[in-house]
């Protein structure tokens, strides 16, 4: 044994080892993600049912709605489009996502007219 010999080598994280962890932790959101995911599709299913049961309304006029709402920026894409409002201080075109205007700062947070736009 050599003197200058003081054991195994210490494990370097290589590329490969970094490449594997990122993969892993990526598999763990996307399982987390399709948990959510699964959630809100039995709560959207259960308050269909619910509404459907109480008003008589039915599965065609969802159907026409869910298309109607799509279509709204002009072509289907399968999801909620951002809207876009005049800022009702300077007028400005502002989008249901932001708090605030950008160009004045006026609280833009109670005028948002869709409940499940961000």
């Amino acid at each position: 044994m050599d003197i200058w010999d003081t054991g195994p080598e210490p494990h370097t994280h290589t590329a490969s080892d970094q490449a594997e962890s990122n993969a892993s932790r990526f598999g763990d959101e996307l399982a987390g993600m399709q948990r959510q995911l699964d959630y809100m599709t039995l709560v959207c299913q259960s308050m269909w049912e619910l509404l459907r049961d109480a008003s008589g309304l039915s599965e065609e006029l969802l159907r026409v709605k869910i298309a109607d709402i799509d279509t709204r920026p002009g072509k289907p894409d399968g999801k909620i489009t951002p809207s876009v409002f005049p800022c009702p201080n300077c007028g400005a075109n502002c989008n249901f996502s932001r708090q605030s205007c950008v160009m004045c700062g006026e609280d833009l947070k109670g005028n948002k007219s869709q409940i499940f736009e961000a």
